[in-house]
């Protein structure tokens, strides 16, 4: 090797020696300023000019890495002012219709001092619900601000970003007004959202820590289960009775030697056949429990502390939907299986009133669960799937909330006459059936309106859903050939969303189009089926629900309609 090419390899190693002291020197900096929080201010007015020199990845290194958001949010604060040249900005935190204020630079401090305001109708409140980044170049001019917010700001210009943690806006950090006098450009929009993006990625990680601390419900219900060491389950009285549990056989605990036993008290469903037995166990319900056997059984578990589980932000949005949908299916399950109509028609009242609360305090919930939808043909999907779409439909038609009840249990229940026909029949396609076995099958809606009116815990529009839901509008469906407005408002929508999942679920590949294809199909295919004021607005529906077909693909199927 010659002593050039030695000089020249020490060369670079030196060099990279000195930018990674270089870095270190700066992040030294940033820690600093997070672990002192009160001297960020004088801080970051003195050394401004060195922290120049941290890029915005190591400014987001350092931001991610600390645990304690009350360090991070002064220091948000202040590097994003002084970042943008600003004379004063705000970092707040939503709470539901509310804002807190979590950190303050050039505000007067009575102003500071507030800590907590409405969202409201100024330039947050329009970040918050729009959740786009805003830039204002003179609020004082801007008619679509009010005006009462303008203390929030010194001078004209404004420039707000939103921080969204697991796809929402969960606060706001705001500059206003530039020393030089000059507007924001879009380097300082790309700046402060580069910021928000580390901020956010700092919320999660607070969240994950603090689930790693306090596990969420659905984590709590899932280690209680599959916990080794105890191979039975608590119960309540309704559980056993109308609830998931229902049917299962009861163990009664004992201690022995200090240690505790489960012994048979009685196969489930014969316990409320004898009052004695009945009467026992209302007394000593503390004491009986369920045996854990298998994934149904988990499932029937999640189901009776389903409300709990969806209530908890610390598990996420999509680790929520999804135990909701799976629980459904479960609960299909055991509904076809022949078990009491009554108690399935509880479970589906209970699963139905969870879901609707669930989807009205989180609008987040209504495109997940529409992305959570499986079409694979499975019948018991079938129902899941299309009593889901109902639900989503009726909130976009704005029923009321005891409207969606009704719709939503009587659709998860539409095919429960399937539980009387032989299940060889009823996974295969009605085109592969013979002539007899589509006899049969038809006799389903029969059998659905008769078990779900004789329950005598279901109102007449959902058990109607199960009779009428192959009824076609120009009056060639079955088992009555009712015509138009003769079949019920709730039949006429049950229609629809039946036959969309099914062709749905025939569809191969990954097609980004398929459910206007579907339409057009059903439309087309179709003629004299369907409710076409319901089927137009059934369209819109799925547009703005989705967000990815055309207005042209639209427009085109809305015309085959007409």
């Amino acid at each position: 090797m010659t002593t050039n090419m030695l000089t020249q390899t020490v060369r670079e190693d030196l060099q990279i020696v000195q930018d990674t002291l270089n870095d270190i020197r700066c992040l030294a900096k940033l820690y600093y300023l997070l672990h002192h929080p009160r001297s960020t201010d004088k801080l970051m007015d003195e050394s401004y000019d060195s922290l120049k020199e941290l890029n915005l990845k190591e400014i987001g290194y350092a931001l991610t890495s600390v645990l304690d958001l009350e360090r991070v949010f002064p220091l948000v604060n202040n590097i994003t002012v002084c970042g943008t040249g600003s004379l004063s900005g705000i970092i707040v935190l939503v709470d539901g219709d509310e804002v807190q204020l979590k950190a303050a630079k050039g505000l007067p401090s009575h102003v500071a001092n507030d800590a907590v305001f409405k969202v409201g109708d100024g330039a947050i409140g329009w970040v918050v619900k729009c959740g786009k980044s805003l830039v204002i170049d003179d609020i004082e001019k801007d008619l679509r601000f009010n005006k009462q917010q303008f203390q929030w700001y010194l001078g004209k210009t404004v420039l707000c970003v939103p921080i969204k943690a697991r796809g929402r806006v969960v606060g706001v950090i705001s500059v206003n007004s530039k020393k030089s006098g000059d507007g924001y450009t879009d380097n300082d929009v790309r700046f402060l959202e580069t910021i928000a993006a580390y901020v956010a990625i700092a919320i999660r990680n607070t969240d994950l820590y603090e689930r790693l601390k306090n596990p969420s419900k659905l984590d709590h219900f899932t280690s209680t289960y599959h916990d080794k060491n105890n191979t039975y389950l608590p119960v309540t009285l309704r559980s056993i009775k109308t609830g998931a549990f229902a049917g299962c056989d009861l163990y009664l605990q004992t201690v022995v030697n200090d240690e505790n036993k489960y012994l048979l008290y009685c196969k489930g469903n014969k316990l409320f056949a004898d009052e004695r037995k009945e009467s026992f166990v209302k007394k000593n319900i503390n004491k009986i429990y369920v045996a854990k056997n298998g994934n149904g059984q988990y499932l029937r578990y999640m189901e009776i502390n389903l409300e709990q589980v969806v209530r908890d932000e610390m598990a996420t949005l999509h680790e929520r939907i999804h135990i909701v949908y799976e629980v459904a299916t479960n609960m299909m399950t055991d509904a076809l299986k022949d078990s009491s109509v009554g108690i399935a028609v509880e479970r589906a009242r209970d699963w139905t009133t969870v879901a609707l609360d669930f989807m009205l305090k989180d609008k987040e919930v209504y495109s997940h669960l529409m992305e959570m939808l499986t079409y694979d043909g499975n019948v018991l999907r079938h129902s899941v799937n299309t009593a889901i779409l109902g639900l989503l439909f009726g909130y976009y038609l704005e029923m009321p909330v005891n409207d969606l009840l009704t719709l939503g249990t009587g659709l998860l229940l539409h095919d429960i006459g399937k539980a009387k026909i032989d299940h060889y029949m009823i996974k295969k396609d009605m085109e592969e059936l013979t002539k007899e076995e589509r006899e049969q099958m038809r006799k389903h809606t029969d059998l659905g309106f008769i078990l779900l009116s004789n329950s005598g815990n279901l109102g007449r529009e959902a058990c109607l859903i199960a009779k009428q839901h192959h009824e076609r509008y120009d009056g060639k469906g079955y088992p009555e050939s009712l015509k138009g407005e003769e079949i019920h408002y709730y039949s006429r929508i049950t229609r629809i969303l039946d036959e969309f999942e099914i062709r749905m679920s025939r569809i191969t590949g990954n097609d980004s189009n398929s459910a206007f294809n579907v339409l057009q199909n059903m439309v087309k295919g179709m003629e004299g089926s369907f409710d076409k004021e319901i089927l137009k607005k059934f369209i819109d529906f799925l547009q703005v629900s989705t967000g990815e077909e055309s207005d042209e693909a639209l427009h085109k199927v809305v015309e085959l309609v007409e």
